[in-house]
């Protein structure tokens, strides 16, 4: 009885404000638990001021992109902002607000069990074996580094994600990293880089393997051609 005067209550309601507790749904149609500042469904209560609970989500109308945002604004507004963003596009950013260029963007690091590419033969045309990866690949420049770890302002030379007070930062480690200049790669494996909306370049490292061993074939075929020469002179003495 009392579960059915609740929801009669509740959508002869609708349009005006009704709370119970610390459930309130508003006469401008948001539901709020928790916190009655700001328009969002929150959960929780802090113990700092404001009160901004613990977790909330929100569809983000006044963003860009548009999206549903799903964050931590305790202790501080927006502290956690950006744990989950879906875009109205369907695009998912974890970290940060995704990107029109990848259908998942995570800032931060990926742990996995197993990682499969399509790769069904029934997929694919023109099909063709590669040649000359090694004097292609002996080509390149190879690099140790370290990603920029400090927040940068918007229109800064490596600016991303935005956050409350216009910052950004990619969650970068502070390890020692190996690997390649995506600009640098361009100029030979341009179909290995990619430029994401803010024309930032990412590289993907997984189609250097079949370079890999190709270069590796081509390399074993010159030492087998060059052992068998040897064992022609040998024979000769």
């Amino acid at each position: 009885m009392k579960k059915l005067l609740f929801f009669g209550l509740f959508f002869s309601t609708s349009f005006y404000s009704f709370s119970l507790g610390q459930f309130k749904v508003r006469n401008d149609a948001f539901i709020q638990i928790g916190y009655t500042g700001y328009k969002v469904l929150s959960f929780g209560q802090g113990t700092a001021s404001p009160n901004n609970g613990n977790f909330a989500i929100e569809h983000c109308t006044g963003c860009t992109p548009v999206g549903l945002n799903l964050w931590k604004p305790y202790p501080t507004a927006n502290w956690g902002n950006y744990l989950l963003f879906i875009r109205d596009n369907g695009n998912i950013g974890m970290g940060n607000t995704g990107d029109a260029s990848y259908k998942l963007s995570i800032s931060g690091s990926v742990r996995f069990l197993s990682y499969y590419q399509y790769s069904d033969k029934r997929f694919k045309e023109n099909v063709e074996p590669l040649n000359g990866s090694l004097t292609n690949l002996l080509g390149l420049k190879t690099y140790s580094y370290n990603f920029i770890k400090q927040d940068l302002k918007v229109g800064d030379s490596l600016s991303v994600n935005v956050n409350k007070d216009n910052e950004v930062n990619y969650n970068f480690d502070n390890k020692k990293h190996f690997g390649f200049i995506a600009q640098e790669i361009q100029n030979s494996y341009p179909n290995l880089v990619s430029e994401d909306e803010k024309g930032y370049l990412s590289l993907n490292y997984t189609e250097f393997i079949p370079l890999i061993i190709n270069a590796i074939q081509e390399q074993n075929a010159k030492i087998i051609k060059l052992e068998q020469e040897i064992e022609r002179l040998k024979q000769k003495k």
